[in-house]
């Protein structure tokens, strides 16, 4: 089962802004610049993945958070506890409304639309989890 991940008005915010200030640059720069085309080139290659491949797959006995470049999966047996959080430390959510999700060994934080269906189908999965 897949599940969009949230990405939030400052996140889009960030995206749009950052933007608008490098085609502000070339627009009234009397020379196009190398610099700022290589920078607004970088930038979109960091930020547009992130809103194109963000989503939570709960397949079987493993769940996965997708988020940009990056990919981390945890056996679903291995989730003793999912909470709420608004940690801003963390590189898998462009949203702080996420949950971290703990197992034995690792963690991870995620952000999607639909929380409630996510918790309710890792508990269906795993009835030991902690919520």
């Amino acid at each position: 089962m897949k599940f969009k991940g949230k990405i939030a008005v400052w996140f889009w915010m960030i995206l749009l802004a950052g933007n608008a200030a490098m085609a502000y640059g070339l627009l009234v720069s009397s020379d196009v610049s190398a610099e700022i085309v290589a920078a607004l080139v970088v930038y979109n290659a960091i930020f547009i993945p992130i809103v194109v491949r963000n989503y939570v797959v709960v397949d079987g006995d493993r769940m996965a958070i997708y988020f940009g470049i990056m990919k981390d999966s945890m056996e679903i047996s291995e989730i003793r506890e999912i909470r709420r959080t608004c940690n801003p430390i963390s590189a898998t959510a462009a949203s702080l409304d996420r949950i971290e999700i703990r197992g034995r060994r690792q963690e991870m934080i995620c952000a999607v639309r639909d929380r409630e269906r996510l918790i309710e189908e890792l508990v269906k999965c795993n009835p030991q989890i902690k919520v």
